[in-house]
């Protein structure tokens, strides 16, 4: 799936933008504006969300660090990047820009590391939670839907043979 602009150019090659076309880029432009504010938004609230869903996390899952090694500073990791894979695909509005960066391949890693998907859903569904809770109004809004993507992604794997968590 293409954005806009990648589709404008595309729809332009050979030729000068219609002014229909140009239009439509300075609209987009705008709508960037606003996406990159509320990435900015995201930057400032990051860490004190993080640290506040490894909290909960390991009060509701106080085994998990017996299963891997420095399996919270790991998980904080892992849920940093996809905050962070999530506000670079929200910028450009290609929601599958995230599942191709990294959803996909971290999805995999939960699996073969014997993570239960209700452990996954649980923390990205607080994730999510907490950012709707400490992001301003439109902010949140515009990243609700790459931060409900990861969770039903992330969360669609089968059970393993041996929970890890």
């Amino acid at each position: 799936m293409g954005t806009l602009l990648q589709r404008l150019v595309i729809e332009a090659d050979g030729r000068y933008f219609t002014p229909d076309e140009r239009r439509q880029i300075l609209e987009e432009s705008e709508r960037i504006r606003d996406r990159l504010a509320a990435a900015e938004h995201l930057e400032r609230v990051e860490e004190p969300v993080l640290r506040a869903v490894i909290e909960e996390m390991q009060g509701r899952y106080p085994n998990f660090s017996r299963y891997h090694d420095q399996a919270w500073a790991r998980h904080y990791r892992d849920m940093q990047l996809v905050l962070r894979a999530a506000a670079s695909a929200m910028i450009v509005n290609d929601p599958a820009d995230l599942d191709d960066r990294l959803l996909y391949w971290l999805r995999t890693m939960f699996a073969a590391n014997n993570y239960t998907p209700e452990f996954v859903e649980t923390c990205f569904a607080r994730l999510r939670d907490i950012i709707r809770e400490r992001l301003e109004g439109p902010s949140a809004d515009q990243l609700m839907p790459y931060l409900d993507r990861a969770v039903r992604v992330l969360s669609d794997f089968p059970e393993p043979a041996t929970a890890a968590v």
